[in-house]
């Protein structure tokens, strides 16, 4: 296969690796919306390989067009979850057969696998970005996900295109905004 370190190969990785379990849905929907957004920069040319990427060029390329789209944090964060993808496409590309994934353990590790969606135990302050959690892929194009809202409060989106794009979120947002009480 003459592309298989594109861009294109990273994306389907992604999804590959969701699907078969090599690691949680959440954690590959998060590497896979960051790299469509950072990569998105790129010209077609650049796509044709990731391990020729400068990804720190890439990233600040992305950051410097796109800085009033995200706040900082998101773009601290975009930029991290390129670069882990990447490494987890190549360690794969290079040996399938041993492929893992370290994922975090936490002390109440039994208490989630019960129940998939977690809810934070203290309301979420308003500055603080919700968790964004995964529950269902409905079809292969779109996602249904839950994110909480506050102590035993779920909100669930169904529906979700796989590729959203910033103006569709920022439209989503203002329509949540329209529904607050406050």
């Amino acid at each position: 296969m003459a592309n298989e370190y594109s861009i294109d190969e990273l994306l389907g990785f992604l999804g590959h690796a969701s699907e078969r379990g090599l690691m949680p849905a959440a954690t590959a929907m998060a590497l896979a919306v960051a790299s469509r957004n950072v990569f998105g920069v790129l010209a077609d040319h650049e796509k044709a390989d990731v391990r020729a990427l400068d990804l720190t060029d890439v990233i600040n390329r992305f950051s410097n067009k796109r800085a009033r789209e995200f706040n900082p944090s998101s773009l601290t964060a975009y930029g991290l979850r390129v670069q882990r993808a990447v490494k987890l496409f190549v360690d794969w590309r290079g040996n399938p057969a041993s492929f893992t994934v370290k994922t975090r353990s936490t002390k109440n590790a039994a208490r989630k696998e019960r129940s998939p969606i977690p809810v934070d135990s203290a309301p979420l302050p308003r500055t603080e970005a919700a968790r964004v959690v995964v529950v269902s892929s409905p079809d292969e194009d779109s996602f249904e996900t839950s994110v909480p809202v506050r102590q035993g409060q779920l909100i669930t989106i169904s529906n979700v295109p796989k590729n959203l794009t910033a103006a569709e979120a920022a439209r989503l947002a203002d329509f949540v905004k329209m529904l607050a009480v406050e």
